[in-house]
């Protein structure tokens, strides 16, 4: 008896001391073609243009190994800052900062978040490139940091998109060591684990439909057809049995 009470005093401590999931995860699957999707989809926004509010359109070009850029043009007066960002995944603003989601696949696989508390710091440029999927934009990518501070940098994960929820940048990963999906957050220059998406294999270089500051999917074609759904603390992935 008395054994018995220590190991359920001992199992009671364990469940204290576990915090719970911040995310509702659910996976289903449906008889769709994620192909007419992705086509009524395809014009949905200008090539490039990644995330705008009441003062800035942000842009964006990756060249892979050239490099990629971050581009804010002021709505305003016009003016168009840059800084080096290879290549942006996502960007998102919480209060009056701006966070870049950085990922690169070029020889190793490699990840990192970017602060911009002020654009008007960044390095002036005269104009934009040319955005478009066919070509190559490496003549304007630039290597000027001024304006960005790095707040995290890893080496063997992927970021596929970042979010806000409750004020925190929150990022899908793929971990390349043991191929894994996880909701991390930046803590202490580092990517900490919040939550792993048990049971779920993605590839990288998503189509990503951003439907409002709390709401994007995320259209995968490999290695299953599919898409993954944010919404809040609610992720749900569903798997498109017709290609």
């Amino acid at each position: 008896m008395k054994l018995y009470c220590i190991l359920l005093f001992l199992l009671m401590l364990i469940n204290c001391n576990k915090e719970p999931k911040v995310f509702e995860f659910t996976i289903e699957t449906v008889d769709k073609n994620i192909a007419k999707e992705l086509e009524l989809i395809k014009n949905q926004k200008p090539y490039g243009l990644v995330f705008q509010d009441e003062k800035y359109e942000v842009w964006n070009s990756c060249s892979g190994e050239w490099g990629g850029t971050i581009y804010f043009k002021n709505k305003h007066n016009g003016e168009i800052r840059y800084a080096q960002s290879t290549c942006t995944a996502s960007v998102n603003k919480i209060g009056d900062r701006y966070y870049i989601s950085n990922v690169s696949t070029h020889l190793y696989e490699r990840s990192s978040v970017l602060e911009i508390i002020n654009p008007e710091k960044m390095e002036l440029t005269l104009k934009l490139p040319p955005f478009h999927p066919e070509i190559e934009t490496r003549e304007y990518e630039t290597e000027s940091n001024l304006g960005t501070k790095t707040i995290v940098d890893s080496v063997g994960v992927s970021i596929l998109t970042s979010f806000v929820y409750k004020n925190n940048l929150y990022s899908i990963l793929k971990n390349y060591k043991n191929d894994l999906i996880t909701i991390s957050k930046v803590e202490n220059n580092k990517f900490k684990t919040a939550q792993t998406l048990d049971g779920l294999i993605l590839n990288d270089s998503p189509q990503i439909v951003k439907e409002s500051e709390n709401h994007q999917k995320l259209y995968f074609q490999h290695p299953k057809s599919g898409v993954l759904d944010i919404k809040d603390n609610k992720i749900k992935f569903t798997y498109y049995k017709n290609n």
